[in-house]
């Protein structure tokens, strides 16, 4: 985790829920499906990032992410400054 100041929400009661409902309606990562694959998902993510402003951070959206996407993929991106695509159950973009 990082030492931004609104690292320490990610260790509330109230995220933990929120993480945990998230996960529950939406188990699978939305990359792998997206590459063919059936992989559970254990990060829910921002997929816009929050930045430390408090309504993205508790209302998203959200999307769930196995690990290894969101701290490899999903990071690059970010990181690059390019524009996250969601991705469909279906396995195709979301227009938004």
């Amino acid at each position: 985790m990082s030492s931004q100041p609104w690292s320490a929400w990610y260790k509330t009661w109230r995220w933990q829920r929120l993480r945990e409902r998230h996960l529950r309606a939406n188990p699978l990562c939305v990359m792998c499906q997206a590459e063919g694959r059936v992989t559970e998902a254990k990060v829910c993510d921002h997929i816009e990032p929050h930045k430390g402003d408090p309504e993205k951070f508790w209302n998203g959206p959200f999307q769930s992410l196995c690990k290894a996407h969101h701290d490899s993929d999903k990071q690059a991106l970010e990181k690059s400054g390019r524009r996250k695509v969601q991705i469909g159950v279906d396995g195709y973009p979301i227009e938004s």
